[in-house]
């Protein structure tokens, strides 16, 4: 009842930045473990972690597709080398 429409995206702002800094050092460790397709996909999730928590994401069309291509291919990669491995 006392809580406002904001709160509900604030919190998902929030969960987003905690993940965007997992998927970051995950990153980092793919880097250090040299698995260069790995460090890639952490990177695009990372990145669309970033558009999205900065809210950067919801205001601008162009960047909201950006995102969007970004988390697709981390994934497509993340699948693919599952799937190889």
């Amino acid at each position: 009842m006392g809580r406002s429409r904001n709160s509900g995206t604030e919190r998902i702002r929030i969960f987003i930045g905690i993940a965007t800094a997992l998927w970051l050092i995950a990153a980092v460790a793919a880097v250090v473990d040299r698995d260069a397709l790995m460090a890639v996909s952490w990177s695009c999730l990372a990145v669309f972690g970033g558009l999205v928590s900065s809210g950067a994401a919801h205001r601008s069309r162009g960047i909201g597709y950006l995102a969007i291509a970004l988390v697709v291919v981390g994934v497509a990669i993340s699948i693919g080398i599952f799937l190889l491995d």
